[in-house]
């Protein structure tokens, strides 16, 4: 066990969060899928913080990478996601876990400022900053189960301030410099920060407006289309921690699609039967590339503990 928590890498929270969340959206459809979603989310998630105290040093050394330490924020956005799951059984421990992460997402954000900001270089910025500072938007979405609402606002509108900025600061980048191989499936947490701004207003406006949310969706829908483009090729190239981009982004594509035309719908707006059957499409893609990271992350950390077995059998069969 030592030998798989040593490796897990910190985008392992990355996937929890996209569990999470694949969890809430597919509840309405199918009931029994949630529970399931949150255990395995609860798995990784304990993983990472497994990691964390028994090897803070490789932590440490972790978040020298400005990829690495804008991604720990996967973690705190997966236990905001969780604690909303707790909550029904365990109240007051779930309002607390969600009131510490957004602490910590806070302190996380002004540490980073400080860390990668102060010393800028062009070349060392990715989309991971968007999860960094506009995923804070996760606890406007999450804000309603715990009466936060008010929270939420705040949070949603700070996250989204961040979003146009971050969006020409990394696209700037993109054109400037090449992207390692490593990080190229991180191209798709593009389709994300619009998409949870969605979820995030929805979650916190009693009145939304909906042409703001349409024009929101149709940045979304766009950016989900271009990324989609380039899915097969990062398949392709091979499997990289960094896959983990390519579960929560598509998951809150398809929440924020599904919120939209229940907006529409509620504001005596019909949508079109084309739009409906994307909303299932997405539903579909997004289910089944959670379970396909799932199932590559599972290989990718069993992999230490085999070849350590395999190497005991090694050891052993000569002495029989």
């Amino acid at each position: 066990m030592t030998d798989i928590i040593k490796g897990v890498p910190i985008p392992t929270a990355g996937v929890a969060l996209g569990l999470a969340a694949l969890g809430n959206l597919l509840s309405p459809l199918i009931g029994f899928v949630r529970p399931l979603c949150g255990v395995l989310s609860a798995l990784l998630v304990a993983l990472v913080i497994c990691k964390m105290v028994m090897f803070p040093q490789m932590i440490k050394e972790d978040f020298k990478n400005p990829i690495l330490a804008s991604v720990s924020a996967t973690l705190l956005m997966a236990l905001m996601q969780l604690a909303g799951y707790i909550a029904p059984v365990a109240y007051p421990l779930a309002f607390a876990l969600w009131g510490s992460a957004i602490v910590a997402h806070l302190t996380l954000m002004a540490w980073f400022a400080g860390r990668y900001f102060r010393s800028f270089k062009l070349d060392q910025v990715f989309p991971t900053y968007f999860i960094c500072y506009v995923g804070i938007i996760v606890a406007s979405v999450t804000s309603p189960i715990f009466g936060m609402e008010a929270v939420g606002h705040v949070l949603f509108w700070f996250g989204f301030a961040c979003y146009p900025v971050l969006l020409g600061l990394i696209t700037y980048r993109y054109a400037k410099h090449p992207v390692p191989g490593a990080a190229r499936p991180l191209f798709c947490i593009y389709s994300a920060p619009a998409s949870l701004s969605i979820a995030g207003y929805l979650a916190v406006t009693d009145a939304p407006n909906l042409l703001f949310v349409g024009v929101l969706l149709m940045f979304a829908q766009a950016f989900f289309a271009i990324v989609l483009v380039k899915v097969p090729a990062f398949v392709r190239g091979g499997f990289f921690p960094s896959y983990a981009a390519m579960t929560f982004p598509f998951v809150i594509t398809a929440t924020a699609l599904m919120l939209s035309l229940e907006a529409f719908a509620e504001a005596g707006f019909a949508s079109p039967f084309i739009l409906q059957a994307l909303c299932i499409a997405e539903i579909m893609f997004a289910t089944g590339m959670v379970a396909f990271v799932l199932a590559r992350y599972v290989a990718f950390l069993a992999k230490p503990a085999l070849e350590a077995r395999a190497l005991r059998m090694e050891a052993v069969e000569p002495g029989m």
